[in-house]
């Protein structure tokens, strides 16, 4: 895989992400003004499952993150021994 697709590929998914996050952020929200804080336990339950969803989304990005410097780094080791076979 080129840096570029790689690039773009990480790109999408970091915005999937934030589009993802920000709707629950949104719907919490959202939730909590409905119920004005009356419902502790609807408040409690939306709270953890946004910050699931927070810390789902950051170790997605990190395993992305991840495997992009992976695909790279075997990139470079690639061209670098491939540069010296062919001298």
């Amino acid at each position: 895989m080129h840096w570029s697709s790689n690039l773009e590929q990480f790109l999408n998914q970091l915005s999937e992400l934030q589009r993802g996050s920000f709707s629950s952020f949104n719907a919490a929200v959202s939730d909590m003004q409905k119920n004005s804080m009356t419902n502790a336990q609807g408040a409690t339950t939306s709270t953890l499952k946004l910050q699931e969803e927070v810390v789902s989304s950051s170790l997605e990005l990190q395993a992305l993150l991840a495997r992009l410097t992976l695909e790279n780094q075997k990139q470079l080791w690639d061209g670098y021994f491939g540069l010296f076979r062919n001298l």
